[in-house]
C-alpha cells in the first residue's frame, strides 16, 4: 500500500505556491510561513520525485518540464480539498471580519458599490470591502489566487472555466456637448463615425468599454484620448466637441454635473450586459454565497434587470 503520509500532503500548497509565484520569498509570504521553511520542503519533494522540480534563474524559479507536468494535478487537489474546508466553515456576517476584494469596471462603479457598501454595513460592520479598478491581464489566475474574490465586468463572450451570472443589462447612450455644433437631437452612424471620441484607457489586452469584440464596427472610430473612468470623460466632453459612449446609469448619477447631451446610439446593439464573475473554487463557500447574495439583492433594489427590451 501507498504510504501518504500527512506532511507530504502539507507540501502539495507550497508547491503550488512555488509554481504560481516563481519565487521562494513569495510563496513563503503566501502561505504565511518563513522562507526557509519553503526551502526545506521543496528539498522534501525533490527527494519524493527524484526531480529539481524547479531551477533558479534571473527571472525567478523555472520550473522542470516535470514540474509542469504535475502542477495541473496538483493545483486541482489543492483547489478540491479546499473547496470543501470552504464550505464546511461557518460563515457568520454579523460577526465576521473578513476583507471581500471586487475588481469592478469603473463605469458601473459608481452607482453600483456605494449601494452594496451600504447594504452590506447594515447587517455585517465588521465586513470591509477592497474596490479596485478592472486592471487585470489574466481574470483566471487573478481569481484562482483570490487576489479578487469577485470581478464585475461586461459579460464576457467564448468559453471559459470561471464562473459567472449576469447581474443586469445596461443600454448604453452616445454623450456630447450641450452645444455641439454639428449634432442635433438624431444622430447618424456616418455622424458617429465623422467626430472625435473619447474612450477607456486601455490596460494591456483592455480597452474601450465597447470594442470591435462587440461591434465591429468600433474599430472605425478616430479615438483622441483615453481616459481611465467616466470622472474624466463627463469634463473632456463637456468641454470640447469630443463625443463619448456611457451607460445609461452612469449617465443618470452625473446628471446635472455636466453640461453634455445624450443622444442615441446609432447601432442595433445597444444593450449590454454586465456581470458577476468568479473563480469556481469559490462557488459552494459560504462567505462567498452571501456576497453574491448580497451584490444580486443590491441589483434587484436599484431596480436593474438582467436584459431590457432594444429601442
Amino acid at each position: 500500500m501507498l504510504d501518504i503520509r500527512s506532511t507530504e500532503l502539507n507540501l502539495i500548497p507550497i508547491f503550488v505556491a512555488i509554481y504560481e509565484e516563481r519565487s521562494l520569498s513569495r510563496a513563503a509570504t503566501r502561505m504565511e510561513i518563513s522562507q526557509p521553511a519553503v526551502s526545506k520542503a521543496l528539498k522534501r519533494l525533490r527527494e519524493i520525485y527524484d526531480d529539481p522540480l524547479f531551477h533558479r534563474k534571473v527571472a525567478g524559479m523555472e520550473p522542470t518540464s516535470f514540474a509542469i507536468d504535475i502542477y495541473p494535478a496538483m493545483a486541482a487537489a489543492l483547489k478540491n480539498f479546499s473547496s470543501t474546508l470552504s464550505t464546511s466553515r461557518a460563515f457568520n456576517p454579523h460577526t465576521s471580519q473578513r476583507v471581500f476584494s471586487i475588481a469592478c469596471i469603473t463605469l458601473v462603479s459608481a452607482r453600483l458599490i456605494p449601494a452594496l457598501l451600504c447594504k452590506i454595513r447594515q447587517q455585517a460592520p465588521g465586513i470591509a470591502l477592497e474596490v479596485h479598478p478592472l486592471f487585470t491581464e489574466d481574470m483566471e489566475s487573478d481569481l484562482r489566487m483570490q487576489r479578487y474574490d469577485l470581478i464585475i465586468d461586461m459579460t464576457q463572450s467564448g468559453r471559459s472555466m470561471l464562473k459567472s451570472e449576469v447581474l443586469y443589462a445596461e443600454q448604453v447612450k452616445v454623450v456630447c456637448a450641450s452645444d455641439h455644433p454639428r449634432l442635433g437631437s438624431d444622430l447618424t452612424v456616418e455622424a458617429y463615425f465623422t467626430e472625435e471620441h473619447v474612450a477607456l484607457a486601455q490596460w494591456q489586452v483592455r480597452g474601450s468599454m465597447i470594442t470591435a469584440e462587440h461591434l465591429p464596427q468600433m474599430a472605425n472610430r478616430n479615438i483622441v484620448v483615453r481616459v481611465p473612468s467616466a470622472m474624466e470623460m463627463l469634463p473632456i466632453i463637456a468641454r470640447s466637441e469630443i463625443i463619448g459612449v456611457l451607460p445609461h446609469s452612469t449617465i443618470e448619477t452625473f446628471a446635472g454635473i455636466y453640461d453634455v447631451r445624450v443622444l442615441p446610439f446609432p447601432f442595433d446593439e445597444s444593450v449590454f450586459s454586465l456581470s458577476a464573475i468568479w473563480h469556481p473554487s469559490r462557488t459552494a463557500e459560504a462567505g462567498h454565497r452571501w456576497l453574491r447574495q448580497q451584490l444580486f439583492e443590491v441589483v434587484s433594489e436599484l431596480g436593474l434587470t438582467p436584459s431590457i427590451d432594444q429601442p
